[in-house]
């Protein structure tokens, strides 16, 4: 195998080769759009995610945010404050449960998704149109396998003994 761009030449005894590979892609796929991003807007990644989360789901929760986007509470929590503080999210006391907020996109915050989207559309749709039609149907059915394999893999694995007393 070829170092490549994701340099999987050395793979270290106990490692899966699977996961450094998606793991490593998704790093660099993450890394060129936050870059574009980061060109283009102060919002950067995260809050690009969570902008585009407000734009599809409507006022959500913070929690609602954490899930929909599988960003970690703390970056989420930074993100939110930034977003609030540019004018771009509003937040509100939810009425099920007054510790928490609810946010949504503001005019302004609509309006910088809407100035970015074309950017975004275009490296997105780069990164597709690197697959033919076979090649994703393919991809996209190996990722779900190998997601099924991953997730209950440690489930067969021996549990740790338990501390003496």
């Amino acid at each position: 195998m070829s170092a490549g761009i994701l340099d999987l030449d050395f793979v270290p005894p106990g490692a899966s080769i699977v996961s450094m590979a998606t793991h490593r892609l998704s790093r660099l796929l993450r890394s060129e759009l936050g870059e574009l991003l980061n060109q283009q807007s102060e919002i950067g990644l995260p809050g690009w995610r969570i902008c585009i989360g407000l734009a599809s789901r409507g006022e959500i929760t913070q929690k609602e945010l954490v899930d929909y986007t599988k960003i970690e509470q703390g970056q989420i929590s930074r993100s939110l404050a930034y977003l609030e503080d540019a004018g771009l999210i509003a937040s509100r006391r939810c009425d099920e449960d007054r510790r928490s907020r609810r946010f949504s996109l503001t005019a302004k915050g609509q309006d910088e998704i809407q100035r970015l989207l074309p950017s975004v559309t275009v490296y997105c749709d780069a990164v597709d149109q690197a697959l033919t039609e076979e090649e994703l149907k393919l991809f996209l059915s190996m990722a779900e396998r190998i997601a099924a394999a991953a997730t209950p893999a440690y489930e067969d694995l021996p549990k740790k003994a338990a501390e003496p007393a």
